[in-house]
């Protein structure tokens, strides 16, 4: 049997737009085992997933113990997805035969010797690996899956959904908050985003994490604040029941387009061609910058960064002209 571990300690969305990865691997090697190795974060988004048979989460604190744990399941090949040389060095004293290398380096906000981009489009990126095991093309048939939800979980989202459909005329997702700021929309724009729908009978449903209940809360408007309520394995399942998303960029983004739910994504600093979802009704700032890639430290004030530019009628044109609502 072929072991194979997928390297990508990257940000959630990455690892989402990874998963192709793993499922063309099942499907061109009959007899083979996946794991895939991810930062702490990325973890639950793996379990339970058809194409994946074992999580490890990585950090510096755990390190010794999950190469050790990984060494005691003999996997034989390494596939480095995020092409950091400490994936590669990890691989490699796990005793793997490495597939490909990876030597990027992080110092400070600096990288060096970045990894390879493969295509423009990232999940095309991701998926080109492949290439490593096989020479079969899978197009546009395998796309982003994540781990399968927990059926009390179910439960518990089916209870709150029956609650919630008496309150509401639509159910709308909206992902308020990034890990950037200068990747949020502006918190103005997105009250009157707010308003309009209320105006329609409809409470807009916020989610995100724990750390966002806040921040969510502080927006003006009725609305459903969910954020920490649920895990992000439980995300497609919500979306499956809701009418529309709003979200910038960022890894529930990522989660809920797992799905078929029509989404409305807003893009500043970051590229839609790279990160964008298929389907997505992309809205980008027309600043000159964009996009800069630059999201942890664009130096433009606030007021007059790229997200701010996006203007709530923006969004409510693309609403009305694709009659989404």
């Amino acid at each position: 049997m072929r072991k194979i571990l997928i390297f990508n300690r990257l940000g959630i969305g990455d690892v989402v737009l990874t998963t192709p990865l793993a499922e063309i691997i099942k499907k061109t090697i009959t007899d083979v085992k996946i794991g895939y190795v991810v930062a702490d974060k990325a973890k639950d988004l793996l379990i339970k997933h058809d194409y994946i048979d074992e999580v490890f989460a990585y950090n510096k604190s755990n390190k010794k113990s999950v190469i050790s744990e990984i060494k005691s399941k003999n996997y034989n090949e390494a596939i480095i997805v995020d092409e950091r040389l400490t994936s590669t060095l990890v691989a490699f004293k796990i005793g793997c035969k490495l597939l490909n290398k990876g030597f990027e380096i992080t110092i400070g906000k600096k990288k060096i010797f970045k990894r390879n981009i493969n295509n423009i489009n990232a999940i095309d990126d991701f998926k080109s690996y492949a290439k490593l095991i096989t020479d079969k093309v899978y197009e546009n048939e395998v796309v982003p899956k994540i781990g399968h939800c927990d059926n009390d979980e179910k439960e518990k989202i089916d209870s709150w959904l029956s609650d919630i459909k008496t309150k509401t005329n639509k159910i709308v997702l909206v992902i308020a908050k990034t890990a950037f700021d200068n990747k949020n929309w502006s918190n103005k724009e997105l009250a009157k985003f707010n308003h309009y729908l209320n105006e329609q009978g409809i409470l807009p449903v916020y989610i995100g994490g724990p750390n966002d209940v806040s921040y969510i809360e502080k927006i003006p408007g009725d609305k459903l604040n969910i954020a920490g309520k649920f895990s992000m394995r439980a995300l497609p399942y919500i979306a499956e029941a809701a009418d529309l998303a709003v979200a910038m960029c960022t890894g529930p983004m990522h989660i809920i387009a797992t799905t078929k739910i029509p989404i409305i994504a807003l893009y500043g600093p970051s590229d839609p061609k790279r990160w964008a979802p298929r389907k997505a009704y992309v809205v980008q700032s027309t600043l000159e910058c964009v996009p800069c890639l630059r999201w942890a430290d664009c130096n433009k004030e606030q007021g007059k960064t790229c997200m701010d530019e996006i203007s709530f009628e923006k969004v409510r044109a693309v609403i009305e002209k694709n009659e989404l609502l």
